[in-house]
């Protein structure tokens, strides 16, 4: 993969790269690389000569990416080549898509991204003990920053509902700045980051104000290091940890597909405009794969009947279905059954047959400033997790530019603070948003000028429900919240969606320390490690002593006072803090992993 050297020249530069003097295996930082699990990337460009996957494998190559397709008709014809010879060496493999983004509206883009999506599935087939799939950011379609992250998401969302894993993000600094805006939106719904930034420094450039705090997983350093069994020189990756185990892909329960969020339609509810359905997330075995059939029902969304030949995931509505409300079935099938769900229903479709503009009676004056005809409005569930999106309000005047501004809103949806890079035309709710609203502000502007119009906001945020807890650890599930307690069922550790990210493994376990009162140590462990979180996880007490100090520790050491919270909530620039509800139950709210005890007044500190 490359973001500055076009394909057919670079397969030019492959050619003729004996002439490059490579300093050291995998590039200029041999002792840096020394110490790093190590990899590549490749495609169709780098098998003009047989690949040697013993050579490579000896010389310390873990892992590659491979490309599996590109759009929705290209298929790497070196995959599975690529594939088999670098498993029969032991070395993991991961698949990525190459993205060809295109749409014009809220239901064709996502239309694209998904039938993408299913392509890339169907030819790359993640299965267990693989490294999670990757998507490979390098055009834009000429989309829209907004509309572009709306294609990004729809294409990771559709990956993680078919496959249940969290895909990588394939991106340099420089084009998610430039043509996302550098949103974090992406970041927050618990994709990880594979960055594209060829330097000799110590670590790349991140975009999305450090990929949410996330940092990145892979690290694509150079793309042109020499490698054994290699005629040429091939991109160099690294893993941030040291163990790719954590990662892989693991192999999910022989059970039939079970709904856990429903499938729904985006789009505009006119005649001849295309309609989109999202599949909706299925617990059960993976991988999973979807059908559909959209059905044409009453006003109210009752006494529904299929619609001939309307099977595939969009649909435009004809001139029949003017005045009837439609709704998406969506079948998912696995190895085991096929489960049936359905979307809720659409508002009444408007329109009589195909939109014919009759000429104007009046003219609009080129420097006709903007007026609103109809306000934005906000669609999606009003819970930590979900993501809310834009339909587009309607517009009178010279408009021909419009921009978005997510904004927290208190309960009575007043009082509104714009959110941090949140102006996409989708925006996926975090923890900080609970207790409040959250609104959103269209802005069109023309010759004439600008106006701006506000949506209704939200409903409360309310926290995502907690499962039930899984004993001892567990992995993290991108969009969703989760639980760890411990055996005896002493303490339990929560957490609510984008808190940690997806893939990530979150342990609670009995402790010991020094000095601590019995009985009262807990550790909270992440692994891969994490700095801050974004959100904290909640500790909770099923008994704990009604005195003494509680107190944190990273090393088991050095033990510091978590102090006492006047509100169940973390103030900002707080890192910890406790508090006990109305049973007296004690809950430690921390963004920080590591031990947490109880310690008898002044008998504790650096034992």
């Amino acid at each position: 993969m490359s973001f500055e050297t076009p394909r057919p020249a670079r397969l030019a530069r492959l050619l003729i790269a004996a002439t490059c003097v490579a300093t050291a295996l995998f590039g200029g930082s041999e002792a840096q690389a020394a110490t790093t699990v190590r990899g590549i990337d490749i495609s169709n460009w780098n098998s003009a000569i047989p690949i040697d996957w013993l050579k490579a494998a000896n010389s310390g190559v873990s892992f590659i990416f491979a490309k599996a397709s590109e759009g929705t008709t290209f298929t790497d014809a070196t995959y599975p080549l690529n594939r088999s010879g670098a498993e029969l060496y032991g070395i993991r493999v991961g698949a990525y898509h190459f993205a060809r983004p295109a749409g014009s509206s809220v239901a064709t883009i996502t239309a694209s991204a998904i039938a993408q999506a299913d392509y890339f599935v169907n030819i790359a087939q993640p299965a267990p003990g693989d490294l999670p799939p990757a998507l490979d950011l390098e055009v834009t379609g000429n989309l829209s920053p907004g509309n572009l992250t709306l294609w990004t998401q729809a294409w990771l969302d559709e990956v993680v509902a078919r496959t249940g894993v969290e895909p990588f993000v394939y991106t340099s600094p420089k084009f998610w700045q430039k043509y996302l805006d550098d949103t974090s939106t992406v970041a927050a719904s618990g994709a990880r980051l594979w960055i594209a930034h060829w330097t000799k420094d110590a670590s790349p450039l991140l975009p999305a104000l450090g990929w949410n705090g996330a940092s990145w997983t892979f690290w694509q350093w150079s793309d042109c290091s020499a490698t054994p069994g290699f005629a040429h020189c091939v991109d160099a990756d690294r893993f941030s940890g040291t163990d790719l185990s954590p990662l892989l892909i693991k192999a999910t329960s022989a059970t039939a597909p079970a709904i856990s969020t429903a499938p729904s339609v985006v789009g505009a509810t006119q005649v001849g405009k295309v309609l989109a359905a999202n599949p909706g997330r299925w617990t059960g075995q993976k991988p999973v794969s979807f059908a559909y059939q959209w059905e044409s029902c009453g006003s109210t969304g009752a006494g529904c009947t299929p619609i001939p030949g309307a099977t595939s995931e969009n649909y435009k509505p004809t001139g029949a279905d003017s005045g009837h409300a439609l709704v998406a079935l969506v079948t998912a099938a696995n190895s085991v059954a096929s489960v049936t769900a359905a979307s809720p229903a659409t508002v009444v479709i408007t329109g009589t047959g195909p939109i014919v503009v009759p000429p104007p009676t009046t003219t609009t004056a080129p420097g006709t400033a903007p007026a609103v005809v109809a306000p934005p409005q906000i669609e999606g569930d009003a819970v930590a997790g979900e993501t809310l999106s834009l339909l587009t309000g309607d517009w009178g005047g010279s408009a021909t530019a419009f921009t978005h501004q997510w904004e927290r809103c208190d309960t009575t949806g007043s009082a509104c603070i714009p959110i941090p890079n949140a102006t996409s035309t989708q925006y996926v709710i975090t923890p900080a948003d609970i207790g409040s609203t959250v609104g959103l502000t269209e802005t069109a502007s023309g010759a004439g000028g600008s106006a701006t119009s506000s949506a209704e906001p939200t409903s409360v945020v309310t926290p995502q429900p907690l499962p039930t807890p899984v004993v001892k650890s567990t992995t993290v599930t991108a969009g969703a919240a989760g639980a760890v307690r411990t055996l005896d069922a002493a303490a339990t550790v929560s957490w609510q969606p984008g808190t940690i990210p997806a893939g990530s493994t979150v342990s609670l376990a009995r402790a010991s320390a020094s000095l601590a009162l019995p009985k009262t140590t807990f550790a909270v462990g992440i692994t891969p490690a994490r700095g801050q979180l974004p959100w904290p996880v909640a500790l909770e007490y099923t008994a704990s002593p009604t005195g003494g100090v509680l107190a944190f520790s990273t090393d088991n050491r050095v033990w510091s006072p978590v102090g006492k919270l006047t509100t169940p909530s973390l103030p900002a620039g707080q890192t910890m803090g406790w508090y006990r509800d109305g049973s007296g139950t004690l809950h430690v709210l921390s963004l920080k992993q590591g031990r947490f005890a109880f310690f008898a007044a002044d008998k504790w500190g650096d034992p």
